[in-house]
């Protein structure tokens, strides 16, 4: 493992990526928590995404997006089909043909700069419109002005008119709306509202990801709080991966924040240089358009002043938080999430044994831990 980080970063420092992935596949460079998150979004035969990442041998954008478009078009064109049948049946398996094409053309969107790219990610993000009545008729589509950025997002209430309980859920690196909406479908007759939203920096925003974004979840958060439908002293957040750097910093910083659940997140040991090692090009890549640095210094240099350490910001939670990760985190490391967990008072840690970043292949587990938690939470 350590010869392959050294492989992996010494590519990435020398720029020979590319190179290496036309003899060796685009799958050396991927870790193995890249086809558990897309695979769960999708619901997709691991064994047969697998196959199709060795399939490839290039991260060149025009024939990595005509590649998984390819595939997601076939699901796509066998969806529509059914679509023209009016029997219920035919119904719920285009939903979850629906559901593969997204998945997939959400894979050819990954990391999401470039015109083929965003041209993939629109093309999920409509295609998920056109299948949320299939799953979810619930969930509506809404679009918030915040510090000069347009945050998009899906909203559902309990059924009637009362007010309800409310979970703000953000994800991570090039998240989408739709990856965080299809898992959340098994909810939909919970009595907590729900809003779902793409971090700051990611694909739909105009300006990249800083310790400002900060403006834009305490606008989230005070427009709900103010929204007829919501008990103000009753909002969580969820954060995925970097959402969960979120959802820690917003626990520290916001008061109105009832309890958070913290996945993955990376807080300070992350940010430093010897971390990065082995972190494939792809990630780094993603992380550049996210924060909008031209340089791996620059981009040090701005992860390092967002650190816990460097403002301070562990004493400033005071709400209960759940911390999710698995014990074997190849990513970010587990360290910031069992630090975090000392350092708080009311926090809770769960470690996923022999699990990888976001204890992915425990992701209906810890979902469904979560929400329970919550809900235990808001009772208090």
């Amino acid at each position: 493992m350590l010869l392959k980080d050294l492989f992996t970063t010494l590519c990435l420092v020398t720029g020979q990526t590319e190179r290496a992935a036309n003899l060796m596949g685009v799958r050396f460079f991927l870790p193995k928590l890249f086809r558990l998150r897309y695979a769960n979004m999708g619901r997709l035969d691991r064994e047969t995404f697998t196959r199709q990442l060795n399939g490839i041998k290039t991260f060149k954008e025009s024939q990595w997006c005509d590649y998984w478009n390819t595939i997601a078009l076939e699901y796509e064109t066998q969806a529509e089909k059914l679509l023209s049948s009016a029997g219920k049946d035919q119904r719920d398996q285009a939903r979850d043909l629906l559901i593969k094409a997204i998945a997939y053309y959400t894979v050819s969107a990954f990391p999401g700069d470039s015109p083929l790219k965003l041209s993939a990610y629109q093309k999920a993000k409509q295609l998920f419109a056109r299948a949320v009545p299939l799953f979810d008729a619930g969930l509506e589509n809404l679009t918030l002005d915040i510090a000069g950025e347009k945050v998009e997002g899906y909203a559902r209430f309990p059924r009637g008119d009362a007010k309800s309980p409310l979970v703000i859920i953000t994800n991570g690196l090039e998240g989408t709306l739709q990856e965080i909406c299809i898992p959340l479908q098994k909810y939909q007759d919970s009595d907590l509202g729900l809003f779902v939203m793409e971090m700051p920096g990611t694909y739909a925003y105009s300006r990249p990801m800083s310790g400002a974004s900060e403006q834009i979840y305490n606008g989230v958060i005070e427009h709900f709080a103010n929204h007829p439908r919501v008990e103000a002293s009753k909002i969580a957040m969820v954060g995925v991966s970097f959402g969960g750097y979120w959802s820690a910093r917003m626990a520290a910083v916001n008061p109105r924040l009832k309890c958070a659940v913290v996945c993955g997140a990376p807080l300070h040991h992350t940010f430093r240089p010897l971390s990065s090692i082995g972190t494939p090009e792809i990630f780094v890549s993603a992380l550049q358009k996210v924060t909008g640095c031209k340089s791996l210094r620059s981009l040090r240099k701005k992860l390092s002043g967002m650190s816990f350490v460097k403002n301070d910001l562990y004493r400033g939670i005071k709400c209960p938080i759940l911390i999710i990760n698995g014990d074997n985190d190849t990513l970010t490391g587990t360290k910031d999430s069992i630090v975090l967990d000392i350092k708080v008072p009311r926090a809770f840690l769960k470690l996923y044994e022999n699990d990888d970043h976001c204890a992915m292949e425990h992701y209906d587990e810890w979902l469904d831990l979560a929400f329970d938690w919550i809900t235990m939470q808001f009772k208090t």
